[in-house]
């Protein structure tokens, strides 16, 4: 039986982070439009029931709470965080700001594959590399290829830069590696 919601996929918003643009050169006239303009692509993709993988970097923490508050509180659906580089507040802080679950890595099994979920592939240890089929992160934005192979395992980045600043459904995504 199919569920009736969506699993989908994203990493690097780095909402409220204006000086993101100095690492991957997005092509956004300035904050408001760089926020406004994902936040209309996450909402007109994603319905409430359905499922958001965020790995990592969502927000720029630092600044005014409030403010990340609300962009999270925007977002539809409902949501992981695997936790990034510059998501710095404590786990039960992105609890109380719109997160259902968070956690530093997991892994997750589709049609006897075995995929890890990380933010940073390169702190994917020895072992993932050998025992899984997929590893889906982000962290690296427009560098290099989306897709790519090491080891017996495929990479797959979903950084905003990679996917159009928009959500990308993780079944898709799946059957089009194969």
């Amino acid at each position: 039986m199919k569920p009736n919601f969506n699993i989908y996929v994203i990493s690097d918003n780095h909402f409220n982070h204006w000086n993101i643009n100095k690492y991957c050169n997005r092509k956004f006239k300035n904050l408001g439009e760089m926020n406004n303009t994902m936040i209309r692509r996450w909402n007109n993709t994603i319905r409430e029931e359905d499922l958001v993988i965020n790995l990592g970097d969502i927000v720029f923490t630092q600044g005014k709470s409030r403010n990340i508050f609300k962009i999270i509180k925007h977002l539809n659906g409902r949501k992981i965080l695997v936790k990034g580089n510059h998501d710095r507040k404590s786990y039960s802080w992105y609890l109380t700001h719109g997160f259902d679950f968070i956690c530093e890595k997991f892994y997750w099994y589709y049609n006897s594959k075995k995929i890890l979920f990380i933010h940073d592939s390169h702190k994917a240890e020895l072992h993932d590399l050998r025992k899984c089929d997929y590893i889906i992160h982000g962290h690296t934005h427009q560098k290099g290829k989306m897709v790519r192979r090491r080891k017996n395992c495929t990479l797959i980045n979903v950084s905003v830069e990679q996917i159009h600043y928009t959500p990308l459904l993780l079944i898709k995504l799946l059957h089009k590696i194969k």
